[in-house]
């Protein structure tokens, strides 16, 4: 998180501020609309409307390792309830 954006999001999570320049801020655009796929293909082609975007390829690999890391942190919950 480098960006304008992404600075003023750690302050306040639910701004909506978005550079979509920015590969932080465009994975967070697209994995907001999940689960639904018509509201982040929106959100994809928004991206890609922008100069400078970081490019759909990298957006989508960005969002795959974020719900990769998203389900390993509800397993790890989940696991954790049923031992304790």
């Amino acid at each position: 998180m480098t960006c304008k954006a992404c600075l003023l999001v750690q302050k306040r999570p639910h701004c909506g501020a978005y550079q979509l320049q920015c590969l932080d801020c465009c994975t967070r655009l697209v994995m907001g609309a999940y689960p639904s796929k018509p509201h982040a293909a929106a959100m994809l082609a928004a991206i890609e409307r922008f100069q400078g975007n970081p490019g759909r390829v990298r957006v989508l690999e960005s969002v795959r390792l974020g719900l990769e890391k998203r389900r390993s942190v509800t397993q790890k919950s989940s696991t954790d309830l049923e031992k304790g």
